[in-house]
């Protein structure tokens, strides 16, 4: 279910506008908890009462709709905005002016409206698209991912195992096309400002245990660089390898991107174009990144995208979380895993979980 944090009188407007507001009519119908500022006793007396508005709008669903009393959570809440990182994937309708609101939401990625201003369209974006070997796309991701561009968010979980594995030469030099994908990806689904760290999760296969740390090392390195050239603001970027001996390689065969409020997958890879030629594919593939609600008229499709992101991201959860076990147990020496925060190989004793916000 999606989570919804509201001011009580928000809330009644935004049920008592259906006509005004459908998506997000629809959202709270059919997928969502919804965490009101309004104390136990106040509910309590609300849904006893027929002529309330929470009376009568949970009369008129079919749904058994949670409503849950949290206003010492919003007195905390409203003391201290900043926790709004707290709850990544969720969506706040707040007592605060449009410009503070708009800001909120600018400044660390999670969906904030207010009384003034509901964007009922914001969760309802998504990306389908089918491509051939050495076809040619113009402006290949900035195009594909335009509707992406500058949408809330402060979290990305990859997962790619043959992200890394393929290179070209470019005016004399190697370059492994994994990066140059994935820092075109970036430039159109990062945010364009940002108070808060932004958190990025890569895993990917290794195949080469011969060569593993000097081309891990690389890879981080790039990466880091790459990534935060992009942006002003500040990043934490882990990046995990594990090598075909691993009981993971199955586990994550599939390409997969999750971040806040979007569910994404390839079915071959996600280094889907070429260096030299940036706007030809490099085989045939299909691709798709939708918002949780980009389908809202079908019940079937949007439970669909809750569950797949849901369950995406408590499989990397397990599978990152487990790997870092053992990298804590076995230390640099393990052939089978590597850990890299920040462009830096994280070995033994150096740390003993995943930051990333998404996962946590």
């Amino acid at each position: 279910m999606f989570t919804i944090y509201s001011d009580k009188d928000i809330f009644k407007d935004i049920i008592s506008n259906a006509s005004q507001y459908p998506n997000w009519n629809k959202i709270i119908n059919d997928h969502s908890v919804v965490c009101l500022d309004i104390n136990k006793t106040d509910l309590s007396n609300e849904l006893a009462t027929p002529e309330s508005f929470l009376f009568l709008f949970l009369q008129a669903n079919a749904r058994n709709i949670d409503i849950i009393p949290l206003d010492t959570y919003f007195q905390t809440f409203y003391a201290d905005l900043e926790t709004i990182v707290e709850n990544p994937s969720a969506a706040y309708f707040l007592n605060i002016p449009e410009e503070a609101a708009k800001k909120l939401q600018e400044e660390f990625g999670v969906i904030v409206n207010c009384k003034e201003f509901v964007d009922d369209n914001i969760l309802s974006k998504g990306v389908n698209l089918d491509w051939l070997a050495d076809e040619e796309i113009n402006n290949n991701w900035n195009s594909i991912l335009n509707p992406f561009n500058n949408f809330p968010s402060n979290t990305l979980v990859i997962n790619d195992r043959n992200l890394f594995s393929n290179e070209e030469r470019v005016l004399g030099t190697i370059q492994n096309i994994g990066i140059d994908n994935l820092i075109r990806m970036f430039n159109n689904l990062l945010p364009h400002n940002l108070k808060t760290d932004y958190h990025i999760l890569i895993l990917s296969e290794q195949k080469d245990d011969t060569r593993n740390k000097a081309k891990c090392d690389q890879v981080a390195i790039d990466l880091n660089r790459k990534i935060r050239n992009l942006r002003n603001y500040n990043f934490e970027i882990e990046i995990l390898f594990y090598f075909r001996s691993t009981n993971h390689f199955e586990r994550t065969h599939n390409r997969r991107i999750y971040s806040n409020y979007k569910y994404g997958k390839s079915e071959n890879s996600l280094a889907s174009f070429k260096i030299r030629s940036a706007n030809s594919t490099r085989n045939d593939d299909s691709f798709s990144l939708v918002s949780f609600f980009n389908r809202i008229e079908s019940f079937n499709d949007t439970q669909t995208n809750l569950r797949s992101h849901k369950n995406g991201s408590k499989r990397f959860k397990e599978i990152a979380f487990d790997c870092i076990d053992k990298l804590n147990k076995n230390g640099p020496h393990n052939r089978y895993y590597r850990y890299y925060l920040n462009g830096v190989e994280v070995t033994q004793g150096q740390t003993n979980t995943i930051k990333n916000r998404l996962l946590n």
